[in-house]
């Protein structure tokens, strides 16, 4: 039996085509469907849609591969009741997910469970996936969903672990192209397993980084469209990240973490 719950002061629960809107107006709210849950602060929203996406065929043909079956909730600002609430997914922040065993349908989504697998196994030092090679290229760390786009930088890279789940946390940027960065290109994530291995959690998150420009200019452009010049911006960025304040993103990086720290799963076996 699947179910929405959500606690707070003021509460609006509504039910429609497979979807469950929740709005809550205190400082935390939290809400639970189809036997997982999170708590969310209100620096990360206000409201939460849950939604069962099913996926796409196998074989559709897309830069990112075909989207396979999750369980969504996408974090979002108050609503007047009846406006149009966002698109699945199309927030600054939302919360994937996936039956592990949903993932084999997409070759991408199973190289990034492999991938991420593999790095809690074996605990390497994720200092190694923040350097920058010659060429302005790294090694990339886990991402869902999957995006048609290079992983340029990873900062803050960490192992995080629960009785719940375990897994890793950091901040990256996505480019097509060399350009330099604005405030609010970066993702902050979380990409995680449940204990039992049953699940993949990805918790992404748009924040705005202060210690970047609000816009990118044209001499900003062309200072870096040197290749060469490249990696030296690249390693500068990652510092700057690195040396930031979980303050100085919004939302708090900390609000985020709070959250991924809240996950639970129903029948899932937590470890001490």
């Amino acid at each position: 039996m699947r179910k929405l719950l959500a606690t707070g002061a003021a509460l609006l629960v509504c039910l429609a085509f497979g979807a469950g809107p929740v709005l809550a107006q205190d400082a935390a709210s939290s809400v639970s469907f189809d036997g997982v849950g999170f708590d969310f602060d209100e620096a990360l929203g206000t409201s939460a849609t849950s939604t069962q996406v099913p996926g796409q065929p196998t074989d559709v043909e897309q830069p990112s591969g075909p989207d396979v079956p999750h369980l969504a909730f996408t974090l979002y600002g108050p609503r007047p009741e009846g406006a149009k609430v966002p698109r699945v997914g199309v927030a600054p922040g939302v919360v994937r997910f996936y039956r592990t065993a949903d993932l084999a349908g997409s070759d991408q989504a199973s190289q990034e469970l492999e991938a991420l697998t593999s790095l809690l196994s074996g605990r390497p030092d994720l200092a190694a996936f923040m350097e920058v090679t010659d060429d302005g290229s790294g090694d990339p760390l886990p991402f869902l969903p999957v995006f048609p786009a290079a992983q340029v930088i990873r900062a803050r890279a960490q192992y995080v672990e629960t009785p719940q789940l375990a897994g890793i946390a950091y901040v990256t940027a996505y480019r097509q192209d060399v350009y330099p960065f604005a405030a609010g290109d970066f993702w902050y994530t979380f990409q995680g397993l449940s204990a039992d291995g049953s699940w993949y959690v990805a918790v992404d998150f748009v924040v705005d980084a202060s210690m970047f420009p609000a816009e990118v200019t044209a001499k900003d452009a062309n200072r870096i469209a040197d290749p060469e010049r490249y990696p030296a911006y690249l390693e500068d960025s990652i510092q700057a990240l690195n040396e930031a304040a979980p303050d100085d993103f919004a939302p708090p990086l900390t609000a985020i973490d709070a959250l991924v720290r809240s996950i639970t799963f129903e029948g899932v076996p937590a470890t001490e």
